[in-house]
């Protein structure tokens, strides 16, 4: 063979090796830069209804914990108006607009997405955002759940117990050396300071909606009653014992609700009737500037069957087709963890779930860390999770207004009940079948022992 062609085959080989290099060297590049580039963070929308104080505190503490520890994900707080929680989510899951969302919603009303099938099975996923330290009535919540909804739909993550705040002063000018004890000992209080000076001494929220109801349904379990009934004999006494209280209302209870608690620091009422915890900041900070020797928090007077009180609070939710189910998992987990609960416990007086929270808690625990701490050990119930709580909180309110606000006779209160139970029967029935109106009917839907 010639030495040309030995050249030219030399030439070829140099010049393959030369486009095997440089598509080498793309590739490596090619790689080089998808290593080094930043994979983007997951973004969780978070959407709450949450006081400005708590949303506040979300926003500046735990999120950035949470980023902290979880460089690849960011959280987004959505937070709400009262009661717009249901629809967000119900709008979300229709518009297949999910995405990656965690949602935190009133136990009160979680029935509604439930019953629409709006919500994820989180059964899959329990072993993973559930911690092992839930308390009792968090387990015994859970177990509800798998038993009636045959699966598990929601994770209690905030609790709130309903506490009565009072004047110490006020108290003490009257002649009243301790808080009432009994639903008879706040009767004759409220006489005692309206005697003394104090015009209108009790605030109650008065102004309808889910405020009113919520409150009823703890005054209604107090004295024996299914507060989803209406018309049991322990409804009807709690409506007439309130038929009486009522003339020592402060007369602006009929506009009264979770926000009415400044006029007992300005001395416009004496009595706070049940308030969630964390009024108690509000009540103590430099604006209004009360302290532990002026005012008073404790569970509250107890009724003639029991002093249970109302587990409120929220619970997490993740809609049906959320994406991105790890980074939910894993912020879920860390607001269900012991750091979050114990911070939030301490700082905004919600009732930790996880019972890790209250290991070691600082001696300086204040007051109202002990009066929660007092109502838990008495007793707690849950709301039953019903589809229906809107129409029956209409309902309840309608009654109120009737017997209370609008001062019906005494003997019509029964009545006036009777006709609560059956237009809400007759709901049920046009609304949800037979089956579920007779349930109604034969007490089947219970407040949740715990």
């Amino acid at each position: 063979m010639s030495k040309r062609y030995f050249l030219r085959k030399s030439y070829a080989i140099s010049r393959m090796s030369l486009i095997l290099i440089v598509i080498a060297v793309i590739v490596i590049a090619g790689a080089a830069t998808v290593f080094l580039t930043k994979p983007s963070k997951v973004t969780v929308n978070f959407y709450e209804s949450l006081a400005p104080s708590e949303a506040s505190f979300v926003n500046t503490v735990l999120i950035p914990q949470f980023e902290s520890q979880n460089p690849g994900i960011s959280v987004k707080l959505i937070n709400l108006p009262t009661g717009q929680v249901p629809t967000e989510v119900e709008a979300l899951v229709k518009g297949s607009d999910v995405g990656t969302s965690l949602v935190g919603i009133d136990d009160m009303v979680v029935g509604e997405l439930l019953y629409g099938n709006d919500l994820m099975n989180l059964t899959p996923l329990i072993s993973t955002m559930e911690p092992t330290g839930l308390i009792p009535s968090a387990v015994n919540m859970i177990n509800y759940e798998k038993q009636v909804f045959n699966g598990i739909y929601f994770i209690p993550f905030r609790s709130n117990v309903p506490l009565v705040f009072y004047s110490k002063q006020a108290f003490s000018q009257a002649g009243i050396s301790s808080p009432p004890s009994t639903y008879s000992e706040l009767l004759s209080d409220a006489a005692k300071l309206s005697a003394s000076g104090y015009s209108g001494p009790v605030m109650f929220q008065g102004h309808g909606g889910a405020s009113t109801a919520t409150e009823l349904y703890q005054w209604m379990v107090q004295f024996g009653g299914n507060p989803l009934l209406l018309n049991d004999s322990g409804d009807v006494q709690t409506f007439q014992y309130l038929y009486n209280l009522s003339q020592y209302f402060n007369p602006d209870y009929i506009h009264g609700y979770w926000g009415s608690y400044v006029g007992l620091a300005k001395g416009t009422y004496q009595v706070l009737d049940y308030q969630w915890p964390y009024v108690y900041g509000l009540l103590t900070n430099s604006t209004l500037g009360m302290t532990d020797s002026t005012l008073g928090v404790y569970p509250g007077p107890s009724g003639p069957v029991n002093g249970n009180h109302l587990l409120g609070g929220d619970v997490l939710v993740i809609p049906k087709g959320a994406t991105n189910l790890p980074q939910i998992e894993a912020f879920a987990k860390f607001l269900l963890g012991a750091q979050a609960q114990r911070e939030t416990l301490l700082s905004l007086a919600w009732v930790a779930v996880n019972s890790q929270a209250y290991q070691n808690l600082p001696a300086n625990f204040s007051a109202v860390g002990t009066a929660l701490e007092e109502a838990i050990s008495t007793g707690v119930f849950l709301r039953n999770p019903v589809p229906w709580i809107n129409e029956w909180n209409a309902i309840v309110d309608n009654a109120w207004t009737a017997i209370i606000v609008n001062h019906a006779s005494y003997g019509q209160i029964k009545a006036i009940l009777d006709g609560a139970n059956q237009q809400l029967y007759s709901y049920l029935l046009t609304n949800y079948g037979s089956s579920i109106a007779n349930q109604y009917e034969q007490n089947f839907f219970k407040p949740i022992s715990v």
